[in-house]
């Protein structure tokens, strides 16, 4: 059953900001077979709803040609109160790029960056939070997100303050220290080292299929780019990432 109690912590929902709507319709409904449905949201503004079979996993919006922003997918986590999480983001050194801001009818939120760059949402919804699934993500799914940054010691102090995650560390050898974040007894994103500097500290999402290798396959001939090709994850899988035609990155993972 919905609960009305906000929870902290918990990611709910992705989103395309790109400058070509059309173009990402095509792609990824070619790609995850997701359903698409266009929603008017006002004067000037259409929200394209993502939908894997009958769940909503995500939108896409058009961004704003004064942003200057590239195309990038961003992720909405939740918290009880937008406004007392963008007053600590900003006490702890971060910055409020969109102060909170009413959704009507759906839900508020604001757009924080960490001291390092990455960006993340919080979010209040207006309604019942959905009980999470239980088991391995459903295809087609939003299934984790991870933060890649340049410093995982001052992200976790950080993100700890805002969204009350606890964090274990695990030692993925090679690949150093990965940092695990954890609402309860829930495993729900991961922190990790950047692997190469000159990469900006980024927010990742990762969605579920059936297939590392056959997704990637048609991402390529869908004229995506690969940037990590399929690899092994120790214990838990398969993964690979690319940039969709636009230049917006996103992983896909396959469950052991």
């Amino acid at each position: 059953m919905a609960t009305s109690t906000p929870s902290t912590g918990r990611f709910v929902w992705h989103e395309l900001g790109t400058n070509d709507v059309k173009q990402a319709v095509r792609f990824y409904s070619e790609l995850f077979g997701w359903k698409t449905r266009e929603q008017d949201m006002g004067p000037g503004f259409t929200y394209t709803m993502l939908k894997a079979g009958d769940t909503d996993v995500g939108g896409i919006a058009p961004l704003d040609p004064a942003d200057k922003a590239p195309p990038h997918w961003r992720a909405y986590c939740t918290v009880p109160d937008v406004d007392a999480a963008a007053r600590r983001a900003a006490q702890l050194g971060g910055g409020v790029l969109v102060p909170p801001t009413d959704i009507p009818n759906v839900g508020r939120f604001a757009v924080l960056v960490d001291p390092q760059g990455g960006v993340l949402l919080p979010f209040r919804s207006d309604q019942p939070e959905m009980p999470e699934t239980q088991g391995p993500p459903p295809v087609g799914t939003f299934c984790w997100d991870e933060l890649m940054t340049s410093d995982p010691v001052a992200a976790v102090a950080f993100y700890t303050e805002i969204y009350r995650w606890t964090v274990t560390e695990q030692d993925m050898g090679s690949g150093g220290t990965y940092r695990v974040l954890k609402r309860g007894d829930v495993m729900t994103g991961g922190i990790m080292k950047l692997p190469m500097p000159e990469v900006p500290t980024y927010w990742g999402a990762y969605v579920a299929v059936a297939n590392v290798e056959a997704t990637m396959k048609r991402a390529e001939s869908l004229k995506a780019k690969v940037i990590v090709p399929p690899a092994d994850i120790p214990n838990m899988g398969r993964f690979a990432i690319f940039a969709d035609p636009a230049g917006a990155v996103l992983a896909v993972f396959q469950g052991r």
